[in-house]
């Protein structure tokens, strides 16, 4: 999921049936999800300037609960995206 919605960023295609289908997935799953998995999915829906509530709430849920787990590439890369879509 992480690495999908990454690579439709880097060429800025917003396909959205496909990213609320990411997001619906991401948010069933985000507990299986790692830092770096967190960070790409953020960074890819600021970078595709896509606000998406649920999927942000359950990102930042997550991230706290494995928030020792978070290097520091992590840790900026996460609320940058909160900061890029002015939130």
């Amino acid at each position: 999921m992480a690495n999908t919605v990454w690579a439709f960023s880097k060429i800025a295609i917003k396909d959205f049936p496909l990213l609320a289908a990411i997001s619906s997935e991401a948010i069933r799953k985000m507990q299986d999800c790692g830092p770096q998995e967190m960070a790409n999915i953020a960074w890819s829906y600021a970078a595709l300037a896509l606000i998406d509530h649920p999927l942000r709430h359950a990102i930042s849920s997550e991230a706290m609960t494995k928030m020792t787990d978070f290097d520091a590439q992590h840790l900026a890369n996460t609320p940058w995206s909160w900061a890029a879509l002015v939130l």
